[in-house]
Parts: structure tokens; sequence; C-alpha cells
């Protein structure tokens, strides 16, 4: 694939862009970090956690603003991100929340979906936030012993559409699209291996019951 090409030979492939070459080596090396430091990592997430992500994602399309929290107000569609002087603040409640033992007992497919979306929802970032967002949501679910979740392309405009949904106040679809997008991984996952594996925990409808209710 492309994306592929663009890895392992660091060269821009026909069709790419500058950045878009280098969001999927920032996204690559993001991946390499989480799978070597994060997922066995003792202890809870922290802030620095997500800003080392993010510093990843962002280095090769804005290395200075990699790993810093914004420093302007921006505004996302219907939503008004929290102003900047808040986000330090806002990111340590979200951190706090992320180790607490009310998240942790929650399926890990809804804790790793309100993850993404609450830290989406006070977008600390000027950019990379989706990214960074949806990385730390397969960190949550990989630490579980799910394979990391793809958003299929023709997927998206739902994908944006659920979040829209949960800026209004209802983040309830949001989770059933991510569950439903675990499922898919899943499914595309043991299609590829092409034998079954009991490693990976079942996501069928008791579970969508469990992360779907009110």
């Amino acid at each position: 694939s492309q994306t592929r090409s663009v890895v392992e030979t660091r060269m821009a492939v026909g069709g790419k862009s500058v950045v878009e070459h280098n969001e999927i080596l920032g996204l690559d090396a993001a991946l390499k970090y989480i799978n070597s430091t994060l997922i066995n990592k003792l202890g809870g997430i922290s802030v620095e956690d997500i800003l080392e992500i993010h510093r990843r994602v962002l280095g090769f399309v804005d290395p200075l603003e990699s790993g810093m929290f914004r420093r302007t107000q921006v505004y996302v569609g219907g939503h008004i991100p929290p102003r900047p002087r808040h986000i330090p603040p806002l990111m340590e409640q979200f951190v706090e929340w992320l180790n607490s033992e009310t998240a942790q007992r929650l399926h890990p497919v809804q804790y790793a979906a309100l993850a993404h979306y609450k830290m989406v929802h006070i977008h600390p970032f000027s950019d990379g936030n989706g990214r960074t967002s949806r990385l730390l949501m397969n960190l949550i679910l990989m630490q579980a012993g799910f394979p990391p979740v793809i958003i299929l392309k023709q997927n998206r405009h739902r994908y944006y559409r659920m979040l829209e949904l949960a800026n209004d106040g209802d983040v309830r679809p949001f989770i059933r699209f991510i569950a439903e997008s675990t499922e898919q991984t899943l499914d595309l996952f043991l299609w590829a291996t092409e034998e079954y594996t009991s490693d990976f925990p079942a996501i069928g409808s008791s579970a969508r019951t469990i992360i779907v209710e009110d």
C-alpha cells in the first residue's frame, strides 16, 4: 500500500502530499512508541505519556508544536473547546479519570471510547488531536487484549457525525460506533490470521448491551 511504502522508504509517493507523508511517518513513530514503551508500562497513563504520543504524531509535521499544549483559542465546528489556560488542569483531571477505579471498571471498549471522546473534547493541541485521541483509545484497547481499531474510510463521515452528537450531549452513539468498529477490526484480524484465537476478549451482543446502556 502507499502508506506502507511511505513508512518503509521514508519517501513520498504519488498522490500523497508532503503533509500526508509526514503525518504517516508521525503515526508510525507514535505507534512504535506505544508498542515499545506504553503497552506494558507499570502504573497508569500520565499527561506526559499523552504529550509524548503527540510529540511523535506531530514531530514530522510541526516540530515546534509537537508535544505542546495549544496556546491559542480554537473553534471546532459548533464546539468551542476550553481556553488555553484551562487545558493543563483539565488534562490533569482527565488523566485522574483515566486511572480511576470508576473508569477502569467499565467495559474496555466503553472505557476506550470515552477516553477518546473526553480528550478530543478538550482539544488540547493546535493540531493532531484526533490522531492522538485515537492512539490513546487504541493503547487502552491493546492493553485489554484487543487489536487497535481501524476507522474504515467509508465510515469516517459517520465517525465525525457521532462525535458531533457526543458534543451535543449524547455520547452513546459514539460508543456504539466504536464498539462496531472494534468488532469489524477483530473480524478483519481473525480473517487475516485465518484461524480462531481465544486470546482476544469477545465483543458479542452481551458486550454491546453493557456498553450502550443508559
